[in-house]
C-alpha cells in the first residue's frame, strides 16, 4: 500500500526503512525519503514505527535471542 504519495513509497520500504535502523519519522525520511514532502503522511509513518516495535531490526533481534540460545 502506498504510504507517501508525494514520493510514491510503500509500507513495505518504509517497514525495510525501521527494520534497517530508523526510529523516527525524520530517520524514515532520511532513509526512504518518505515524510519528506508534504509531510501528510507522517502519522501514518509514525504508526508503522509504532507497529515493527522497538527491536525491528535483525541485528537487534539477534542480540535479544543470542543470550538465551547461549545459556541453554
Amino acid at each position: 500500500m502506498i504510504v507517501c504519495h508525494c514520493r510514491g513509497i510503500t509500507d513495505r520500504a518504509i517497514r525495510d526503512a525501521v527494520r534497517d535502523g530508523a526510529r523516527t519519522v525524520r530517520q524514515v525520511a532520511r532513509a526512504c525519503d518518505a515524510g519528506a514532502r508534504c509531510g501528510g503522511c507522517r502519522p501514518a509513518i509514525a504508526e508503522l514505527i509504532d507497529d515493527e516495535g522497538p527491536c525491528a531490526s535483525p541485528r537487534a533481534f539477534a542480540l535479544r535471542v543470542a543470550p538465551a540460545v547461549a545459556a541453554s
